[in-house]
């Protein structure tokens, strides 16, 4: 490179350029003569790096002979306390066996002293108990304050180390700058102006000189060497993180790299880091690498021997194992191997646990994390939660295949997250480290919308200001609304789930039989999600909203016939407090769960609605909502990309869906398919539609496109339909009659052997077979014990040949029980099962097995009913009913709805 660069007869006006690639290529020279130089370098950091293990293990010992010596003391405590309390028991058995020793018999003697062996291994169990509670409390508080101090030593190790590297840069750039002007002299015959060697000196240089001097500054960047310089104070960034990093592939390099040095073991900091940032440039690349390195390496899970050795790979990470080291402090430490400076910053956050409206305590939601400082910016990073489990997966081009493939999981969120986003779940005890323009309080952030890491992602932002708390109109409404970017509008796929925010109805999922999410409305007209709620009763409710964004397997094409299953994850979640309602809320119609009106068909079918030209600009807006306002009938028009077979299902609120079939007719014109409904009733009514490719095989079902929600107003010839009455209890799950419901029958199970519905036993055990059809079926159950105790424990669920399965039933006390089963097909869009099967169990001891009785017209076992008030009675009789009659009726808790469902839930 040298000589011909000599061979160049530069012209006047690239004479500076000429100078400077002479003064690179001396450069080049003089630092392959300096790789010995830099090797000295790594030397020196490992020398330094020995001395500060030696104060470190120091520390370690310091920790091992404190928590031996309180170990020792819970010890002593506890053993000291159980011989006192085991005397005191052998002497009051002494006592009471010389008492009555003389008027005991062989039998009641025994019996006494099989009850002291009782008492005594009571008393050791006890006393063993509260020694390990003990431990743990002091396991708890020591590793705090070992953590505490380990993240002092490291924050003093970190900046000896810092110091050392600078003064070895300082040292290395005098003497690169001396050879720089021995090679350029020689050279150039001696005319190349020697290089500055202390910043102060003055003067102007030739323009040889300063392209000299900028070549020494830019190969300087490139040697691993630190740019040290006083850290500055907290501050905004100067810019956002996508103008650094457009885009995350920028680091696949690099991240490659990392996933290799992971998969090997080091000795020291100084190799691990060395690797990590072998050929890396700037700051933000080497923060790329250590942070990466921690997610890769999955300290949580990772498995550590009991007699582990300092000076070995295992022993590198120590404090992990221990319990003194954290993600943060481990960063901080590699970092300043780097030459980078880091902090480490403590506050809340809102962690797992926390939930919308809480408030905030010292004590309660604590947190750690990282900023550090990269081209002159402190950026945040959260190692912890960037850190995601690994997974391995089959090689796709070899189903067949045993072997694995390791997919390491990360989130990228969290590396150098933007502060206005991070605010959004850190909050610092200093507030100069929410490095913002105008930090908020404690009371504010608790206020801000609870969101996770996929909410930026995707750059999704609420429409309207939206607060972590929101209270509902009088009618029970309120609505979210999310606006995503239009790149993105046909990607992302949005779910939510509305549930009680009370702890004991925390795990109660219906409203008198309907689930909540039949009291949300979601739609998505352009790149704005919108979730309409309208509670059904006063309360406080949890709203979480989930999304992901699909790929390819997420869309029916002619090489992919099915939509594939795919993972949502939270995105934002509220809490809504309704307070007074007028009127009465009734659930949407029970359509498949999810998103309604068309886009959802466009989006994974590529199924696009015709709208008609003479439609207004508000019927035009309602049909992209997917609310239609009709009177008689209504007729949909989609055009389809691929040829398709299509079936559409009308429902109603208390109307089996059957009942509504003739109403509904599927043509299709070319590439047209035409959807028309005549409607038998004024009322609400939902219409489902389900696709899937002509010829695919019958493994593929047919996926939910589409849905939409009809309002018919009024129709000139009304045509009687059905009713099923509603049937619910008091804690508003659905309950039927004993016996089958209908949803038995549609979904193709069968009792075997047929039995009734009202058993009878003497045993406390029974068996209740189902045998399933071939298409999969979801089988669950309830078993409950009258008046209303939950003994679903007690109930064994398994697979049995020729697709029965199996209910083994044990009744623990006698009385009367309730079994109730519930089904849904597995590949069903609509997760709800609904009830469909209820069995009344009656356990009389020394009965004889009747499972023909009539439980409620035996008066022998009336008598030996309970007395307290039934949860069947009060579920499934209408007061007015004698005990010997079912009724269809349900009591005054039950929804009484009209045959007409309002549109209030819209």
């Amino acid at each position: 490179m040298i000589d011909s660069i000599q061979r160049v007869d530069p012209s006047p006006s690239l004479a500076p350029v000429y100078d400077k690639h002479k003064a690179i290529a001396g450069l080049i020279w003089a630092s392959r003569r300096h790789a010995k130089k830099r090797e000295e370098l790594f030397e020196s950091q490992r020398r330094l790096e020995e001395q500060l293990r030696k104060e470190e293990d120091a520390m370690f010992n310091q920790f091992r002979e404190e928590r031996g010596k309180e170990g020792e003391a819970i010890n002593k405590e506890i053993d000291t306390e159980w011989e006192s309390k085991l005397r005191e028991l052998t002497d009051r058995y002494e006592k009471d066996m010389d008492k009555k020793k003389k008027k005991m018999k062989d039998a009641d003697k025994k019996l006494m002293t099989i009850q002291f062996e009782n008492e005594k291994k009571d008393l050791e169990a006890t006393m063993r108990s509260k020694k390990e509670t003990k431990k743990k409390t002091m396991t708890l508080r020591l590793r705090q304050k070992e953590q505490q101090q380990t993240a002092e030593l490291v924050r003093k190790q970190s900046q000896v180390m810092l110091e050392m590297l600078a003064k070895e840069q300082q040292e290395l750039k005098a003497e690169l700058a001396r050879e720089i002007n021995l090679a350029g002299n020689a050279q150039n015959g001696g005319s190349v102006k020697a290089l500055p060697v202390q910043n102060g000196d003055s003067g102007k240089q030739s323009a040889n000189g300063q392209g000299a001097e900028d070549a020494l500054d830019e190969v300087l960047d490139i040697l691993p060497l630190p740019a040290m310089v006083a850290p500055p104070s907290p501050e905004a960034p100067t810019c956002r993180k996508e103008e650094l990093v457009p885009d995350e592939t920028v680091f696949e390099s690099i991240d490659e790299q990392v996933i290799k040095v992971a998969e090997s073991e080091q000795l020291t900091y100084t190799d691990l880091v060395r690797q990590l940032t072998e050929d890396l440039v700037s700051d933000i690349e080497k923060a790329r690498a250590i942070y990466r390195w921690i997610c890769v390496k999955d300290l949580n899970v990772m498995e550590f021997a009991d007699d582990l050795v300092a000076d070995t790979p295992m022993g590198l990470l120590r404090g992990i194992k221990y319990g003194t080291e954290t993600y943060h402090v481990l960063f901080m430490r590699l970092c300043s191997y780097a030459g980078l400076h880091c902090e480490e910053i403590k506050g809340h956050s809102k962690s797992v646990g926390y939930e919308p409206g809480m408030k905030i305590t010292p004590e309660i939601f604590q947190n750690t994390w990282n900023a550090i400082l990269i081209g002159g910016d402190w950026r945040l990073i959260q190692c912890n939660w960037g850190a995601r489990h690994l997974v391995l997966s089959k090689d796709k081009e070899d189903r067949h295949s045993s072997k694995d493939h390791i997919r390491y999981q990360y989130d990228d969120h969290y590396f150098m997250t933007d502060p206005d986003e991070f605010i959004q779940e850190f909050w610092p005890h200093d507030p100069k480290w929410q490095l913002l323009a105008s930090p908020i309080t404690l009371e504010e952030f608790e206020a801000l919308p609870f969101v996770r890491s996929i909410f930026f992602q995707y750059n999704m932002r609420f429409e309207g200001h939206k607060l972590a708390v929101i209270r509902t109109d009088d009618k029970g409404g309120a609505k979210i609304t999310i606006r995503v970017p239009e790149e993105h509008e046909n990607d992302l796929v949005f779910f939510y789930q509305l549930r009680f925010a009370d702890k004991d109805k925390s795990k109660d999922t219906n409203y008198r039989g309907s689930p909540l999410e039949r009291f949300v409305f979601q739609t998505m007209v352009d790149n704005t999600v919108t979730f309409s709620v309208h509670v059904p009763t006063p309360g406080m409710y949890f709203m979480e909203i989930f999304a992901n964004k699909i790929d390819d397997s997420g869309r029916v094409e002619e090489n992919n016939a099915n939509v594939a299953p795919f993972k949502l994850k939270c995105a934002c979640k509220f809490k809504v407090i309704c307070e007074t309602l007028s009127g009465k809320m009734h659930p949407l119609p029970n359509c498949a769960a999810g998103e309604w009106g068309p886009k959802k068909a466009q989006r994974h079918f590529g199924i696009i609605p015709v709208i008609s030209a003479t439609a207004s600009s508000s019927e035009f807006e309602m049909e992209k909502v997917g609310m239609l306002t009709v009177d008689d009938n209504l007729e949909l028009k989609f055009r389809t990309p691929h040829p398709y077979q299509f079936v559409a299902k009308l429902r109603m609120n208390h109307v089996d869906s059957k009942t509504l079939d003739p109403f509904i007719n599927l043509t299709s014109e070319g590439a047209i398919l035409i959807v028309y409904v005549s409607l038998p009733q004024p009322g609400q009514y939902g219409l489902d539609i389900f696709a899937r490719l002509k010829g695919a095989p019958d493994t593929h079902t047919l996926s939910h496109a589409c849905k939409y929600l009809i309002n018919c107003t009024k129709v000139e010839s009304m045509v009687h339909i059905p009713k099923i009455p509603p049937q619910s209890s008091a804690d508003g799950s659905k309950r039927s009659r004993f016996g089958p419901t209908p949803a038995f029958d549609e979904l193709g199970l069968k009792l075997v052997p047929q039995r009734e519905a009202k058993i009878r036993v003497g045993k406390n055990k029974t068996n209740v077979d189902i045998q399933t059809p071939s298409s999969k079926i979801v089988l669950s159950y309830q078993f409950l014990r009258e008046p209303d105790e939950d003994n679903r424990e007690y109930v064994t669920q398994t697979k049995e040949a020729n697709g029965i399965v199996r209910f083994a039933v044990t009744m623990p006390k006698k009385g009367n029980y309730m079994l109730s089963l519930y089904a849904r097909r597995e590949n069903s869009e609509d997760r709800s099962a609904p009830n469909v099967f209820n069995f009344l169990i009656q356990y009389m001891p020394e009965a004889s097995d009747a499972p023909n009785a009539s439980l409620v017209n035996s008066s022998s076992a009336g008598d030996k009913m309970e007395k307290k008030p039934s949860f069947f009675k009060r579920s499934l009789f209408k007061k007015s009913d004698s005990k010997d009659k079912l009724g269809s009726g349900s009591d005054k808790n039950s929804d009484r709805s009209s045959d007409r469902s309002s549109d209030k839930s819209t």
